[in-house]
């Protein structure tokens, strides 16, 4: 409502600034006029030309204000609106404290302020109830900006963000995207850090000449996009960088050591360097292999031959899940489904590999 009612006056004050600027050439230059608009009554369609004119340019400036603020107060985090809240109070107390000199000086001199131009005269009072509000909100602004830097390096705003709970995420979580559907369903818990420079590499690869790499990128900016318009009180945007360090890793793990935050990666590189720093990893390959289902031995299963594996006799099938399942004498049967018993089961790096030998063809 306040957004529309100052719009309203934006576009007020529009309106009367052309027409009152209409009115002061049509006095001082009516040849001009008459010569520029060859029309049956020049001066009337000047006058609602250029009403016109500041009507529709302050309404689209006030419209796209309008849209802007919105967005932004809809994308922010609470904890961050109540800092600028903050700032935006203390500016404006501080714009009002500072503009009581100017106030007085307005008033009595600027009023006095007279030109040959009566239509000139008539903006004066436009000018000085417009002046104060341009320099309030000037000051209001450099007020959230002071108040949200100070909250960045404040003690407390580290705790709540660098509590134990919070999670960084890396680029290949984020391309990966499984992460974000955990997090929508509430399995990962706590706020979620996305610092810039993983935002800019994410950018790079969205940038690239390589198709592949391009899909990637733009799959990671818009899961980032997604989260935090769903998210906006905990999935938070962190801009703390670390110029001396040229990696994007040792940044991440400068950060989560700073913020005491574990780190969400799909990169087994990644979890092995974070782990020597003592940071707690939470990879999605290990949690996707600790949610296949567990097999023991001699148990039955049914599963489609679908290729020949590496020794002549073998046969490869894959579990819905992905898990990999070696027939031993199911090379001859690519394409059928057959009873199988559990013989060993191989915990890989890549995952889990299930060994059976054939029972009997079902189809």
């Amino acid at each position: 409502m306040i957004f529309q009612l100052l719009r309203s006056i934006l576009v007020l004050a529009g309106t009367i600034t052309g027409v009152a600027l209409s009115y002061s050439v049509i006095d001082n230059y009516p040849d001009i006029v008459k010569e520029a608009i060859p029309l049956e009554n020049p001066n009337f369609v000047f006058i609602v030309l250029l009403g016109f004119l500041g009507y529709l340019l302050c309404s689209m400036v006030g419209r796209e204000l309008n849209e802007w603020l919105e967005k932004k107060i809809e994308e922010t985090n609470i904890y961050d609106l109540t800092w600028s809240s903050v700032g935006f109070v203390s500016g404006i107390l501080v714009a009002n404290l500072l503009f009581i000199p100017f106030y007085i000086i307005m008033f009595k001199e600027a009023g006095k302020i007279s030109s040959q131009d009566q239509y000139i005269n008539s903006l004066v009072p436009l000018f000085n109830l417009t002046l104060p509000i341009v320099f309030n909100l000037l000051l209001a602004y450099i007020g959230v900006k002071i108040t949200l830097r100070y909250k960045k390096y404040n003690k407390m705003a580290n705790r709540v963000e660098g509590s134990a709970s919070s999670k960084l995420v890396d680029t290949s979580a984020i391309v990966d995207g499984r992460f974000a559907e955990l997090y929508r369903h509430g399995f990962i818990d706590g706020n979620i850090l996305v610092p810039n420079f993983i935002l800019d590499e994410l950018m790079l690869l969205a940038n690239s000449d390589n198709i592949d790499k391009s899909k990637r990128g733009f799959k990671g900016l818009e899961t980032v996009e997604s989260l935090k318009k769903s998210f906006p009180d905990t999935f938070i945007i962190v801009n703390n960088d670390f110029k001396e360090v040229n990696e994007v890793e040792g940044k991440l793990f400068r950060l989560a050591l700073d913020l005491n935050a574990s780190i969400i990666t799909q990169d087994y590189n990644t979890k092995k360097m974070a782990e020597l720093e003592n940071i707690k990893v939470l990879n999605l390959n290990e949690l996707t292999n600790a949610l296949k289902p567990i097999f023991v031995s001699n148990e039955d299963i049914e599963i489609k031959v679908v290729k020949r594996g590496k020794e002549e006799r073998q046969g490869v099938g894959f579990m819905s899940d992905g898990t990999m399942v070696v027939v031993e004498d199911g090379g001859e049967m690519v394409g059928q489904v057959v009873k199988a018993k559990v013989s060993n089961i191989l915990q890989t790096g890549a995952g889990r590999i299930v060994f059976c030998r054939i029972g009997e063809k079902k189809a």
